[in-house]
């Protein structure tokens, strides 16, 4: 996957389309492979849940781009804009195998120590062909909840992904791009993975 194939937030930002607009056609929610999709990713949630930061590396392609653009807040008539250039993050494999290192190999992670207690609840999957044999590019809701030490209080983190997702003997993540609802995060860090 090129960066020209993920989804074009500048385009749409000068638009003011708040979120990428599928390319191809929807693949129908009683086809076999979108109970793949949505099958991979309930056990990709549940890998992070369980903090297999190593198991859920497997996941990822070399290749892959995980990034979430910075929303903005503009006038009515551009609600929910993203930035093009600005990022909360941008990640490919080898920032993503540091950062998993360091989290599952050294005591200095002190963002996720103790580790966050979370919940990822993935809906709304909706999958569509790419074009390419055996990759797709899935839609999906997420909300993130997670508890820290002793407060009572839940963080809760809602957004929606677009994933590139490629088929075949294993599933690999390509691409994810995380379109937060926020414009200011209500957590404390980003420490975690979505």
């Amino acid at each position: 996957m090129t960066a020209e194939a993920i989804p074009d937030i500048d385009a749409q930002s000068q638009s003011g389309v708040s979120y990428p607009t599928p390319r191809g056609e929807r693949i129908p929610m009683t086809d076999p492979r979108h109970f793949e999709i949505v099958a991979f990713l309930e056990d990709e949630s549940a890998l992070l849940d369980s903090d297999d930061l190593t198991g859920w590396a497997g996941l990822l392609a070399p290749d892959i781009v995980y990034r979430a653009p910075v929303r903005t807040t503009r006038d009515h008539r551009n609600m929910g804009v993203f930035e093009s250039d600005m990022y909360l993050f941008n990640e490919n494999i080898m920032t993503l195998m540091l950062k998993i290192m360091r989290m599952t190999q050294t005591d200095s992670a002190w963002a996720e120590n103790p580790l966050s207690r979370t919940q990822r609840i993935v809906h709304k999957v909706r999958a569509y062909q790419t074009g390419l044999a055996g990759e797709y590019e899935v839609h999906s809701s997420i909300v993130l909840l997670r508890s820290r030490y002793d407060d009572p209080k839940l963080e809760i983190l809602p957004a929606r992904r677009v994933d590139i997702l490629r088929g075949g003997d294993e599933w690999k993540i390509a691409s994810r791009t995380i379109y937060f609802e926020q414009a200011t995060l209500g957590v404390q860090n980003l420490a975690i993975y979505l």
